[in-house]
């Protein structure tokens, strides 16, 4: 019995030391291979000096999610704690409901800051915040980055596109990355309430992709003084195909027209049933982000074909119409983004552009440390960024000082 004893003893002290093993080998390889600096492409030397001074963030080391290094499942996290979690904080939302020249309805989410802000209100620096293809104000990183403008002293808006936040459809009009309507529409709504406050945007995903459209489109006529687009697809075709790809078809496309049904196309499918180029049915059976696209998008705002739509949405080609500091945030791992969609080159030779490239943090994901809860990197990086923006807009027009 003692012989016994002592072999399960020795049995258990060597599974605990191959246990140890394991644990310490995969500590050198976090540390030696994952943790680094994101790549910083910049081709603006005095925007790039900007960056370097006022983003301390960027000159160290990135700590992806300890135990959640995949991009994959980054974003499959990501995605789990946005409809989860529930943040504690000391601020509720002001809603108000935007007509739109057509009779649609936007739902604007606002944090004012009247008791932390040293700001008056009319001159109150405000961030719009702009959710991607399904999300709203309730999203986790929304209300992260709210939390973070409130703390900064400034004003927060998040812009609930048509049909989600809680607000109905009451035209069958939904929203499209590449129509800028509305996105003109709620600036202008802003801009007529606090005509004298800087505006900052951020977008994230499909939210990135319409405000990106929004700035080339007005160029500097856009009434903002800074932009951030987080982890946007800079070219549908590339991104339609890997999110087509197994296993990425069943963890993302179908997850994702899934929160679509349930939190815009059911609740509103008696107001889509009026639009005359609309078969309802067809839409609620879509089963991929591309046919979800080809049954409702394209007959909506008037594309030809899917392949129409995606050409038109696509940000290759078009970096030089940013006419305002603008940081791009993406991760080299982004199972909607491929690496090799991301125009790098082209830019590298803008003067307006800033791109934050990191090796690990899939699809709006960016988490760090050891709990998926916290509000992670990318916010770090919107925080001292938006910051910079309004601190230095007080004392210089930004766009013509990084003209070079």
């Amino acid at each position: 019995m003692a012989d016994l004893d002592s072999t399960l003893y020795i049995s258990d002290l060597n599974q605990a030391w191959v246990a140890l093993g394991i644990g310490l080998v995969y500590v050198i390889y976090y540390i030696t291979f994952v943790v680094k600096k994101p790549l910083i492409i910049c081709g603006n030397p005095r925007l790039r000096d900007f960056i370097d001074t006022n983003l301390p963030v960027l000159n160290e080391d990135y700590w992806p999610l300890f135990w959640c290094l995949n991009g994959k499942f980054q974003t499959l996290l990501k995605g789990v704690t946005n409809k989860t979690v529930r943040i504690s904080v000391n601020w509720t939302y002001r809603r108000d409901v935007l007509v739109t020249p057509d009779g649609g309805e936007i739902c604007l989410d606002w944090v004012d800051n009247d008791k932390k802000s040293l700001h008056l209100r009319d001159e109150r620096p405000t961030v719009i915040i702009v959710p991607g293809l399904s999300g709203s104000s309730g999203e986790v990183y929304a209300i992260h980055m709210v939390e973070l403008v409130q703390k900064l002293g400034y004003r927060s808006v998040v812009f609930n596109n048509r049909g989600l936040g809680g607000c109905r459809l009451k035209t069958p009009r939904t929203f499209c990355p590449k129509n800028t309507e509305d996105f003109r529409t709620v600036v202008q709504h802003i801009r007529k309430d606090y005509p004298n406050a800087p505006l900052f945007a951020l977008g994230a995903s499909a939210g990135g992709l319409n405000l990106f459209h929004y700035l080339a489109d007005y160029g500097k006529d856009c009434q903002l003084n800074g932009a951030m687009i987080v982890s946007v697809l800079y070219e549908m075709f590339a991104s339609t195909k890997n999110l087509e790809t197994f296993p990425n078809v069943l963890l993302f496309n179908q997850t994702l027209i899934r929160d679509l049904h349930y939190d815009m196309l059911l609740p509103n499918q008696d107001i889509l049933r009026t639009h005359k180029n609309l078969d309802v049915n067809s839409i609620l059976q879509a089963r991929t982000v591309r046919q979800f696209h080809t049954r409702l998008i394209v007959p909506t705002f008037g594309y030809k074909d899917w392949k129409q739509y995606y050409r038109d949405c696509n940000l290759t080609g078009l970096m030089h119409k940013i006419k305002i500091p603008t940081l791009f945030m993406n991760a080299a791992d982004d199972p909607f983004t491929p690496l090799s969609s991301i125009p790098i080159e082209e830019m590298r030779k803008e003067e307006n552009v800033i791109l934050v490239l990191t090796s690990h943090g899939g699809h709006c994901g960016f988490m760090e440390g050891v709990l998926p809860t916290q509000s992670g990197y990318m916010c770090k990086v919107f925080s001292q960024y938006v910051n910079a923006i309004f601190k230095n807009d007080e004392q210089n027009n930004l766009a013509n000082e990084f003209e070079r």
